[in-house]
C-alpha cells in the first residue's frame, strides 16, 4: 500500500464556526506540498487534522500505508514543556534512532551464533540506521543549532529561559536532526533570518520523503513547493495546483479568465431574455402577425395574442432562473485611488520629514526625507526599530524627542489591527465609516477591489478573520484617496494573488509610498521595480538596533 497523508469527507470547525466541509484530500509520499490561504482560512488546522492532532468533527483524516511510517510535526509555537532542558528536548528528538542504536548493538553481541532471519533483521536495521544518517545525527543537531543563531547554546538550560524565538529554533533544529518519513510544518520561517531560511529551504528541498508546509513566504514556496493546496475560506474546501508556486499563479489567472467568461455570458443572457420579452411583448418580431392577413397562422383570431403571451412568460421565466443563479462579479486587479494632491503636489516639499527622532531603547535618534512620490522600503530584522518609525512619522507615538513633518493626506495600515470598536457594526457601513458619499457609492468602490463578495458585506466586523479585518484595512487604505500611504508588513495576513496585486497597484500608484517588511518576495519586487526607475525614486533602507542604515 503505498504512504500517505489523506482527509476524507472531513468537516472541521470551532464553534459554530465552519472551517472545512466536506474536504477530500490525498498526499502522497514524497509530495512536496504548500498549503496557502488567507489567515483563518483553515491551513493550520488542516495540518493539525493530517498529522493527527486533532480529530475531524466529521469524517477521517491521517496517514494510510505502512504502520512504521513516521510523521513529524512542527506547530508554529512547539508545545513543548518548557521545564523540558534543550538536552531533553533533543535527546527526545533523537528517541527513536538511539533506540535503533541500542537494537543494533543488541543484535551485534550475539552475532557468531545468529541465524540467518537474525542475521537478516541485523541487516535490514543497518541499512535503515544508515539511510537516516545516524552517525551524523549529533553532528547535525549541531551545525542546525549553530546556522540558527544558537551555536554554544548550553543544553542545560530550560526552555523557558530562552526567548519564544529561541524555542521555536530549537524545536526546528529537534525536528530535522532525525526527519521523519513526512515533515508537516506550519510557518517555519516566523523567526527565522535570512541565513536560518536559506538552509531550511536548502533541507526541505532535498528531503527525499513528503513535506507539507503552512507559508506565507513565496520565495520558500518557489523554491520547495512542487504542488499548491489552496484552502478557501469562503467555499472551506481545498484546491490543488500542480507544477509550483509559478503554476499556482498561472492556473489562478486562467481562473479568473473563466471567471469573467462566465460572467459576460451570464450577462449576455440575461439582456438576450429582457430583449426577447419585450419585444415580443411589443408586438416586434417571432413572425408579428401582418395587417389584412388574418390567416398568418392558420388558428383563430386571439392565437397570435396567445402565442406571444406564452413566448413571454417562457422568457420571463428563463430569466428569473438566470437571477436565482447568478454569476458574481469578478473582482478587477487592485488599483489604488489617486492621490488629493492638495498639498505634496509641489516637487519642492517632501511627502515625510522626521529631524532626529527618537524613541528610548527602541529608537536611535533618526532623520528621514521622504520626496513626494518616491518609493521606500524598510527592512530589517525583528525588533530593528521598523514598526516603531512607523508610529512616530503617523503620529500615532509620541517620539520623546525630534519632529515629524507631513504633507498632504497620509493613510497608515498597522501591522497589527486594533480589535473593532463596534464588533456588531456591518462590513460595508465599517469600510464606508468616515469617508462621505453615499452607501451604494461605496458598495460599488468595495466591490471592484475584489476584496470581498457581496454576501460578506452584513458580517459584523467582529466576527471577521484576521485575514478579513486585514482586507477591511487595506480597502480603506486603497480607496483613501492618500497623498502618501505607509504600510506595515502589507503581505502579512494575505493570500500570495492578493498580494501580487498589491504589488502591482503599489508601483502603479501616483503617490508616495513607505513599505516596512521582512518579505523577502516584496523586497525583490521592490529591487525589480527600482533597476528602470529614475536614481532616488526607490529607495531600500536597513534597520538594525533602533538604527536607520
Amino acid at each position: 500500500m503505498t504512504d500517505h497523508l489523506y482527509l476524507s469527507g472531513v468537516s472541521h470547525g470551532y464553534g459554530d464556526r465552519e472551517l472545512l466541509n466536506a474536504v477530500d484530500l490525498v498526499i502522497h509520499h514524497g509530495e512536496h506540498v504548500a498549503i496557502v490561504g488567507e489567515n483563518g482560512a483553515g491551513k493550520s488546522t488542516l495540518l493539525r487534522l493530517m498529522a493527527g492532532v486533532e480529530t475531524p468533527d466529521d469524517g477521517t483524516a491521517g496517514l494510510s500505508g505502512n504502520p512504521g511510517y513516521r510523521v513529524g510535526y512542527l506547530a508554529q509555537t512547539h508545545g513543548l514543556a518548557e521545564s523540558l532542558t534543550v538536552g531533553d528536548a533533543i535527546d527526545a528528538s533523537l528517541g527513536a534512532l538511539r533506540s535503533l542504536e541500542d537494537r543494533i548493538a543488541e543484535l551485534e553481541r550475539d552475532l557468531a551464533d545468529a541465524d540467518s532471519e537474525a542475521l537478516d533483521l541485523y541487516g535490514s536495521l543497518q541499512t535503515e540506521y544508515q539511510l537516516r544518517e545516524g552517525y551524523a545525527a549529533e553532528s547535525r543537531v549541531e551545525a542546525a543549532l549553530d546556522t540558527l543563531g544558537l551555536g554554544g547554546l548550553d543544553r542545560r538550560r530550560t526552555l523557558g529561559s530562552l526567548s519564544g524565538g529561541e524555542q521555536e529554533r530549537v524545536a526546528l533544529a529537534c525536528l530535522l536532526a532525525d526527519p521523519a518519513e513526512a515533515l508537516l510544518l506550519d510557518e517555519p520561517t516566523n523567526h527565522l533570518d535570512a541565513n536560518g531560511t536559506a538552509w531550511l529551504e536548502s533541507r526541505l528541498a532535498a528531503h527525499r520523503g513528503t513535506v507539507v508546509v503552512v507559508s506565507h513566504d513565496r520565495v520558500l514556496l518557489r523554491k520547495v513547493a512542487t504542488t499548491i493546496i489552496e484552502v478557501d475560506a469562503e467555499r472551506r474546501s481545498v484546491s490543488r495546483y500542480g507544477s509550483g508556486y509559478e503554476g499556482y499563479l498561472r492556473e489562478k489567472a486562467a481562473e479568473r479568465a473563466r471567471w469573467v467568461q462566465q460572467y459576460d455570458e451570464w450577462l449576455n443572457a440575461m439582456a438576450a431574455e429582457r430583449l426577447q420579452a419585450a419585444t415580443v411583448a411589443d408586438g416586434m418580431g417571432y413572425g408579428r402577425k401582418r395587417d389584412n392577413d388574418k390567416m398568418a397562422f392558420g388558428f383563430k383570431t386571439g392565437t397570435w395574442q396567445s402565442a406571444a403571451a406564452s413566448k413571454v412568460r417562457n422568457a420571463q421565466e428563463r430569466l428569473r432562473r438566470l437571477e436565482e443563479n447568478p454569476v458574481d462579479r469578478p473582482p478587477v486587479p487592485l488599483k489604488l485611488a489617486a492621490p488629493v494632491g492638495a498639498v505634496a503636489v509641489a516637487a519642492s516639499l517632501p511627502a515625510l520629514e522626521a529631524h532626529r527622532v527618537s524613541v528610548p531603547g527602541r529608537l536611535q535618534p533618526t532623520d528621514l526625507r521622504v520626496e513626494t512620490g518616491q518609493k521606500v522600503l524598510i527592512t530589517g530584522p525583528n525588533g530593528a526599530g521598523k514598526s516603531t518609525l512607523l508610529s512616530v512619522l503617523t503620529g500615532n507615538l509620541e517620539p520623546a524627542a525630534g519632529s515629524v513633518t507631513v504633507n498632504g493626506k497620509v493613510g497608515y495600515l498597522q501591522q497589527e489591527l486594533e480589535v473593532p470598536a463596534r464588533p456588531g457594526l456591518r462590513l460595508l457601513p465599517a469600510f464606508a465609516a468616515g469617508l462621505g458619499g453615499n452607501i451604494d457609492e461605496h458598495a460599488e468602490g468595495l466591490l471592484r477591489l475584489g476584496l470581498f463578495r457581496p454576501a460578506e458585506f452584513h458580517v459584523p466586523v467582529g466576527g471577521l478573520s484576521a485575514g478579513q479585518q486585514r482586507r477591511l484595512a487595506l480597502a480603506r487604505l486603497l480607496l483613501g484617496g492618500y497623498d502618501t500611504m505607509i504600510v506595515d508588513e502589507p503581505t502579512n495576513h494575505l493570500a500570495p494573488v492578493l498580494v501580487e496585486q498589491l504589488e502591482a497597484a503599489l508601483a502603479s500608484f501616483a503617490g508616495t509610498v513607505v513599505i516596512v517588511s521582512h518579505d523577502r518576495a516584496l523586497g525583490e519586487w521592490f529591487d525589480r521595480c527600482a533597476r528602470p526607475a529614475p536614481v532616488g525614486a526607490w529607495v531600500r533602507y536597513g534597520m538594525q538596533g533602533g538604527e536607520l542604515l
